[in-house]
């Protein structure tokens, strides 16, 4: 006879009591959901137990093989309730410790044992649940021993396929630290002097200041890390022969007695969506570099973010503190109005604009074909306000670099992009975006900012063909009242093109800002834009570009 509802209703019965008489009905999350799995499941013996993080945490206990006493299950119930809800209380206690958790235990293996074949996406969610349950285990042990210590014995039993005497110094670590925390036999019957020794001293590090001391969980992360690393390479040194060898230096999970909501890919923890967590994920993002931030949230498990959706959140999180400047500009007409006209014999020689005349004819004919700019000064009407929008005008050809590499020309010129784009979405103004290389690739005007922000990270390769289709069309669209920034290394083929349709913009009361990212002396090229009020600029990082536009509007 099915007796699963006698333990259903059990297992409601005390998580009830748990919430209501150890934790006063203070905790702010859902009772656990209680289910049975089938026998088929490779996790029957042991169960499956883990916390599915969305608009809330909630705790799931999936039980398999059963006591066949209620009495028994019940105190199993007791211990993995506990367990769960001291990850919500205690460690990791909110999702940015537990990406922190990640970040130190990838940082330490990157620092000084990459050389070892590992393949640390998984093994780090591995290590973070350990250092976790470790201290989670021991709080509860340090209020309910009896029932802590049982369940621990039993679990080891039932989880590891070898003898525990048989494991590997680095799969016996988390529960050798814990009986050395515990000062309780949990029956390990390990005989190693100098191991014993050496989880001794963890042990009292991971004491030191309070085992559930918040402020201190990075560093024992740490510290757990490194002995779980350092005992690692001593079993791998002591493999006898060369098959051994081989098969020591990739680590296996296997040989590890998991801990008891590891189930999910090594991590206690599954993310229904980001949006829900975006906060922690915004605030981990200024932490880490664009790399390392995207290694993380895929190995904490975190599957609904695209390439594109981990790289714009990464570069707006740089972009946090940007520089605050007036949000409006002067929209009366100019004071001068320039035109150009036939520079005549008798005008001034030094009137004559050479690269005009030469747009005109290839063949200087004086009187004819020599051309001026001549001024005609206009009413000044008005002190009217408006906030201008922006036109980016990024190269992603191949010469700039990847987007992977951070010290390139592209990387820092999307960086310096999202911090310019930011200001201008603060204002609620359009944008628009040409990002180009052999082809161009257009945003037209609009106030999609992520759709802005999403084109910023294409990398084209090719060639610097200068898109003068593509700004005259946006032109058309937009013709003043617009800041144009340009981001180049400089090598466009076509610049005597470039220099005459910026010119244009410049006359028609825009803004131009042209940074050029090399060091060839392109510059000299496109200088002269400045007698009608770009702004051009060498400039290699992306704090340079964004402070350079944003203090000159």
């Amino acid at each position: 006879m099915d007796n699963h509802h006698l333990y259903l209703d059990k297992a409601n019965e005390v998580c009830r009591n748990i919430f209501e008489k150890e934790y006063f009905n203070s905790l702010g999350i859902p009772l656990p959901e209680i289910k049975f799995i089938q026998p088929d499941s490779a996790n029957f013996k042991s169960g499956e137990y883990y916390i599915r993080i969305g608009d809330t945490w909630q705790i799931h206990l999936n039980f398999g093989l059963l006591p066949t006493s209620l009495l028994e299950f019940a105190e199993e119930v007791k211990v993995l309730a506990r367990h769960e809800i001291e990850h919500y209380q205690t460690c990791p206690f909110d999702v940015l410790t537990h990406f922190r958790m990640l970040k130190a235990i990838v940082d330490t293996y990157k620092s000084k044992y990459s050389r070892h074949r590992i393949d640390i996406d998984k093994l780090a969610p591995q290590l973070a649940n350990q250092a976790a349950d470790i201290v989670i285990d021991t709080h509860n042990f340090r209020r309910y021993p009896g029932e802590t210590l049982k369940s621990e014995i039993e679990w080891i039993k039932k989880g590891g396929a070898k003898s525990f005497n048989e494991l590997p110094r680095h799969a016996k670590l988390m529960f050798l630290t814990k009986q050395a925390l515990w000062k309780a036999d949990l029956k390990l019957d390990e005989s190693d002097p100098d191991l014993l020794m050496k989880i001794g001293q963890l042990a009292d590090l991971i004491d030191e200041g309070g085992v559930t001391n918040k402020d201190l969980f990075l560093s024992k992360t740490k510290c757990y890390t490194e002995l779980f690393f350092e005992l690692f390479q001593q079993d791998k040194k002591e493999s006898s022969d060369s098959q051994q060898e081989s098969q020591s230096s990739v680590l296996s999970s296997s040989e590890i007695i998991p801990s008891k909501d590891s189930q999910a890919e090594g991590s206690n923890f599954i993310f229904q969506s980001p949006d829900k967590i975006s906060h922690a994920i915004e605030q981990f993002a200024q932490e880490a570099g664009l790399e390392e931030f995207q290694q993380i949230i895929d190995m904490a498990g975190i599957k609904d973010l695209s390439l594109s959706d981990k790289q714009r959140i990464w570069f707006e999180a740089q972009n946090i503190n940007e520089i605050e400047i007036p949000d409006s500009t002067f929209s009366g007409a100019q004071d001068i109005y320039m035109y150009p006209e036939v520079w005549k014999i008798g005008d001034p020689i030094e009137d004559i604009d050479i690269m005009l005349t030469y747009t005109v004819s290839p063949i200087i004919i004086p009187g004819v074909t020599t051309k001026k700019w001549s001024k005609n000064p206009v009413f000044k009407g008005g002190s009217q306000k408006s906030i201008p929008d922006l036109l980016l005008v990024l190269d992603s050809s191949g010469s700039m670099g990847s987007l992977k590499d951070e010290k390139s020309n592209l990387f820092n010129a999307v960086k310096s992009c999202f911090g310019i784009i930011k200001y201008f979405e603060k204002n609620n103004s359009e944008v628009a975006l040409i990002n180009f290389s052999t082809k161009a690739t257009i945003n037209l005007w609009s106030k999609d900012y992520k759709s802005i922000k999403e084109g910023l990270l294409l990398e084209g390769g090719g060639n610097t063909v200068f898109p003068i289709d593509a700004i005259a069309k946006l032109k058309r669209l937009k013709k003043s009242n617009a800041v144009i920034v340009i981001i180049t290394d400089g090598e466009i083929q076509n610049d005597i093109q470039a220099l005459e349709i910026l010119r244009e913009h410049l006359l028609s009361g825009n803004k131009v800002f042209m940074f050029l990212q090399d060091k060839k002396g392109t510059i000299k090229k496109f200088i002269g834009l400045e007698s009608y009020g770009a702004i051009i600029s060498q400039a290699f990082t992306a704090k340079d570009i964004r402070n350079l536009v944003l203090n000159n509007m």
